[in-house]
C-alpha cells in the first residue's frame, strides 16, 4: 500500500471527501487538509469492522461536521484489492491541522476498536490541496478514484500547470454535468512517499458516471496534438502512476 495509499489521500482528498463551501477555481481557494486513516482487515473481520465504524467514528464526525470543526468526512472500502494493499479506510477535511487533530483526539478517547485490532497493516497520510473543484453536494457520492504519479522532482509544479491548461476545462465541464462531484489535486503535508507526487481525487455519483468520465477523458487526449500529448505525460515520471478505486460507504458535508 506504499505505492497506493498515498492516492487518497478521502479527501481522500480528501480522501475521499468533498466540502461543498468552495467551487471557484478562478479565484484564490482556500487550502484544504485531509487526514486518511487505511487499514488491511482481513475477510473475515470486515463486516466486524464495518460495523464498530458505523458506531464508534460515523457519529464522532458527523458531530464535528455539524459544529464545524471539519468540512467533511468520508468512510470507504476498497474495490480492488491488492495482496499487500489496504481494505478500509476513512478521511476527513478541515480548513486547518488542528481540525484534523481534534477528529483524532475523539475517536482515541474511545480506545481501538475490535476490527481495527484485527487489521494487519496501517497507514496514515495528511495531504493538502488548493485546487480543487466541488459545490454543493447532497452527500450521494459513491465512488472514489485516486490516480496517483510523481511529478518531474526537478519541476513539481509542471504537472499542476499542465493538468489545468489540458485537462482542467474538460474536468470542469464533466463536474458541470454531475458526472463527478469532487475532483482536487493533493499533496503531501507530511511526506510518506516522494516529495514529488501529486494525487488526483475524484468522487462519482454512480459507476456510470465513471464511464462517462472515462469515455471523457479518452475523448480529450484524443484531440490534442502529440506536442500537448508530450508535454503533460513529460511533466511526470515514467510509469510512477498508481490508482485505488474504493466505494463510499458514509459521507457527510458541511
Amino acid at each position: 500500500m506504499r505505492k497506493i495509499a498515498g492516492f487518497v489521500v478521502l479527501c481522500f482528498a480528501a480522501a475521499v471527501t468533498a466540502p461543498i463551501a468552495f467551487s471557484q477555481t478562478n479565484q484564490a481557494q482556500p487550502i484544504l487538509y485531509t487526514f486518511v486513516s487505511q487499514f488491511q482487515v482481513p475477510r473475515a473481520n470486515w463486516a466486524e469492522y464495518s460495523e464498530n465504524t458505523e458506531k464508534s467514528f460515523v457519529p464522532i464526525v458527523e458531530k464535528l461536521v455539524a459544529d464545524g470543526t471539519i468540512l467533511s468526512y468520508s468512510t470507504f472500502e476498497h474495490i480492488v484489492h491488492t495482496p499487500e494493499g489496504f481494505t478500509h479506510g476513512a478521511a476527513w477535511t478541515s480548513t486547518s491541522i488542528a481540525g484534523l487533530t481534534k477528529v483524532l483526539d475523539e475517536v482515541r478517547k474511545a480506545g481501538p476498536q475490535p476490527g481495527q485490532v484485527a487489521a494487519t497493516k496501517h497507514e496514515d497520510y495528511l495531504m493538502q490541496t488548493s485546487t480543487y473543484l466541488t459545490g454543493g453536494s447532497s452527500g450521494a457520492e459513491t465512488y472514489l478514484r485516486v490516480v496517483c504519479q510523481n511529478a518531474k522532482p526537478d519541476k513539481p509544479e509542471a504537472y499542476a500547470a499542465a493538468l489545468k491548461k489540458y485537462l482542467w476545462p474538460m474536468f470542469e465541464d464533466q463536474f458541470k454535468k454531475g458526472n463527478v462531484s469532487y475532483v482536487g489535486l493533493d499533496s503531501q503535508y507530511v511526506n510518506n512517499e516522494a516529495p514529488s507526487q501529486r494525487c488526483l481525487v475524484m468522487t462519482y455519483p454512480n459507476a456510470e458516471a465513471i464511464d462517462k468520465w472515462a469515455a471523457a477523458v479518452n475523448a480529450n487526449f484524443g484531440k490534442m496534438k502529440d506536442a500537448d500529448l508530450n508535454a503533460f505525460y513529460g511533466s511526470t515520471v515514467t510509469d510512477s502512476r498508481r490508482d485505488i478505486m474504493a466505494r463510499i460507504t458514509h459521507s457527510g458535508h458541511k
